[in-house]
């Protein structure tokens, strides 16, 4: 652990101010319809119905009530201790704030602001002196230049996010807060909920490493994913990661690649994105999962919480029709996966379901099978190609769900019901089931939208999609066989 991590970070008191706070005033609230201290303050409102014992302060010189809140003229008006100060003033007016945030004994801050370092050199300076006020009285602090942080279990949070994802084993810290919404709506649609959510701004004060060595030891935290532009410890981003993923998957979206993209970079967060190959090394060498894009780490995390690592790269491929066979054969081949040769036992299996006329190998095209109707045949196939010695996982390209008419509803909770229980005998085996189909599950809508992953089957909208996943299970199983822990 860096001397700076222990100096300021072991102390607990710090993320219980931030995550599950007693108190919390923001600093600038009103009721804009839309406006960061509105969003920031209904938040507050938010965590105090999760929490009876927990109040919210309203802070504007200019306004008497907020969101029926009395408001107060400054932090040092209000008549209680203050755990969590949400700060959402223009930047000029920060370093004053902070000022009485230390004199009130704050114990953590969100600094919603922007206007600093991502800016000019004025902005730069203006940051250090607020990161220098907030140090001499102790206090840590998230930004400048964010969108809040959320705690999806005790409710506590600085922006809406609470109301539209449930919670969840997934944490995800962001340094974008545009890219950071929409992994978790890529998230939500997979009917996956967030534990904790940081955005990380400008990283001032608390930087990436230090969120990622919380998160090591939050126990509502299964999967680690991140939208990452720079980081700015890499030796301690290194060690920690090395030491995570042997318990927890990481998962980055790592962008800033290129020259355009690292000065964007750059203007957006002050990161410092450094150079790709050495980033790319730097995540094989520690276990890090790689991905490009949202729907990409939403595709991940589902396979991560959901399937068993593979012991090798040998997979099967059942398929309702040729065309879909040499689609996800192609897909799996680019990602270095081996489509292997059925045992023949499997074949024999196959042939007392299947028409005459069917592939005979693998990819396993059921030619004409298509349907719900022969949904037995599909599941007797399917548990003959998860029984082969020879593959290590399985795709399955299989029927659309249709909601419509209610028994046809009824034969499709059965069908669910089915092919979960196969996806638990997968399990048993140790072999990754992934299914391909176009599912017409309704958009998300609050927290009432897909249901939990753990109560569906891993599937997605087109091989390309699931074969890219068993590659990256497949690289990350491999990484896991041929390290050992550290002494």
């Amino acid at each position: 652990m860096s001397m700076r991590s222990e100096h300021f970070l072991n102390n607990g008191t710090f993320w219980k101010a931030l995550f599950s706070p007693d108190a919390i005033a923001v600093i600038g609230a009103n009721e804009t319809l839309g406006s960061w201290g509105s969003d920031a303050m209904k938040a507050a409102i938010a965590a105090t119905r999760a929490e009876p014992t927990r109040r919210a302060y309203a802070v504007n010189p200019n306004q008497q009530h907020i969101l029926g809140v009395t408001a107060y003229p400054t932090i040092l008006d209000v008549p209680d201790k203050i755990d969590l100060a949400v700060i959402v003033v223009r930047a000029s007016l920060v370093p004053d704030v902070m000022r009485q945030c230390v004199q009130k004994g704050v114990k953590s801050a969100v600094v919603i602001s922007a206007g600093f370092g991502e800016t000019d050199e004025a902005g730069t300076q203006l940051e250090k002196e607020v990161v220098q006020i907030a140090r001499s009285g102790a206090i840590r602090m998230v930004g400048p230049n964010c969108i809040g942080h959320a705690d999806l279990y005790t409710r506590v949070s600085s922006l809406g996010v609470v109301g539209r994802t449930r919670p969840g084993p997934m944490a995800l810290l962001g340094q974008s807060g545009t890219v950071s919404s929409s992994i978790i709506g890529a998230a939500a649609a997979m009917g996956i909920g967030l534990s904790k959510f940081v955005s990380t701004g400008n990283e001032a004060d608390l930087h990436f490493e230090d969120y990622l060595e919380y998160l090591d030891d939050d126990p509502n935290t299964k999967i680690i994913t991140a939208y990452v532009e720079g980081l700015r410890e890499g030796h301690r981003f290194f060690e920690l990661a090395k030491r995570i993923t042997r318990k927890k998957p990481i998962v980055i979206l790592k962008a800033g690649a290129t020259e355009g993209a690292g000065k964007a970079a750059r203007s957006h967060t002050g990161a410092l994105a450094g150079s790709d190959a050495v980033f790319s090394a730097v995540f094989r060498q520690t276990g890090v999962v790689r991905v490009d894009d949202e729907e990409e780490l939403a595709d991940v995390a589902l396979a991560l919480l959901t399937q068993p690592l593979p012991k090798g790269n040998g997979v099967g491929i059942l398929t309702i029709g040729g065309g879909f066979g040499v689609m996800a054969a192609e897909a799996c081949e680019r990602e270095g996966l081996k489509i292997a040769a059925l045992q023949p036992q499997t074949l024999a299996k196959l042939d007392e379901v299947l028409p005459p006329r069917w592939s005979h190998g693998n990819p396993v095209d059921m030619v004409g099978v298509k349907t719900l109707g022969e949904f037995a045949t599909i599941m007797v196939c399917l548990r003959a190609m998860l029984d082969d010695a020879n593959l290590d996982s399985v795709i399955a390209l299989v029927a659309n769900r249709n909601y419509a008419g209610d028994q046809f509803r009824a034969e499709m909770a059965e069908t669910e019901k089915t092919l979960k229980e196969l996806g638990d005998h997968a399990k048993d085996l140790g072999k990754p089931l992934l299914l391909v189909r176009r599912s017409l599950t309704q958009p998300m809508n609050g927290v009432e939208g897909p249901p939990s992953y753990e109560d569906k089957p891993a599937e997605y909208a087109n091989p390309r999609r699931a074969a890219r996943v068993l590659g990256h299970l497949i690289r990350y199983s491999k990484y896991l066989r041929h390290t050992t822990p550290s002494v």
